[in-house]
């Protein structure tokens, strides 16, 4: 059977992690670029094949192809031998979906597609960044920080005491905010993130990973 072949931008916080999973699980896999990555690229038809909506990742494996992280995650979680990313207690798997949905539905439009992409936006791509809009994001990240503390109170990870498809998930988001000008300030007086940073950030997964972008910044500074 051939590689999984993952398709789409390594500097994309969903690329990752799907990446990361297949890190996780010992998967071998390629990363495949769509042309230069670019936003017409992803509308090309044979793109389109892989993901309908011209999106990434994308997953091809021999003849399967399935797109969306979490999909991916859960082809490369229950395809192969590995350690499982998801939890066998019904009630941990529980937290795990819940997480994956939280952070979806309200951390990405904040930390990510909001605050993230204005402070790391290309030159040429019209994003706003306004100040008062950008204190709004701030605010709000606050807010998202302080309720995935408390979660994290006394557990390793979100759902439970081994990595899941969520933490895979919140990983590489939280990796771009830290990353950003005053990203550390929304993590202060957080010893449960703190805790749970230390443990996802050793992991030979999460350094396998580092965007080239985020590489980039660290040579950088």
């Amino acid at each position: 059977m051939p590689n999984v072949e993952l398709y789409g931008s390594p500097n994309s916080t969903f690329v990752r992690t799907t990446r990361l999973a297949c890190e996780e699980k010992g998967v071998p896999y390629d990363m495949m670029q769509v042309g230069e990555n670019t936003f017409s690229d992803l509308k090309k038809p044979e793109h389109l094949k892989r993901h309908p909506f011209g999106k990434i990742p994308a997953m091809q494996h021999g003849d399967n192809t399935v797109f969306e992280s979490i999909a991916i995650c859960r082809y490369i979680d229950e395809a192969f031998d590995g350690p499982a990313l998801q939890p066998a207690d019904a009630l941990e798997r529980a937290r795990m979906t819940q997480w994956t949905s939280a952070i979806n539905d309200n951390l990405v439009p904040t930390m990510l597609r909001g605050y993230i992409a204005a402070i790391f936006a290309p030159p040429g791509l019209d994003i706003e960044t306004d100040e008062d809009k950008l204190n709004a994001f701030r605010e709000t990240i606050h807010q998202h920080c302080r309720i995935l503390d408390e979660a994290l109170a006394g557990r390793t990870y979100l759902a439970g005491d081994r990595i899941s498809i969520a933490d895979l998930l919140l990983t590489p988001i939280l990796h771009y905010l830290g990353n950003t000008l005053d990203g550390l300030s929304f993590f202060e007086g957080r010893d449960n993130i703190g805790r749970w940073w230390h443990a996802v950030s050793k992991r030979p997964s999460f350094k396998n990973t580092v965007p080239p972008f985020l590489a980039k910044e660290t040579e950088a500074a």
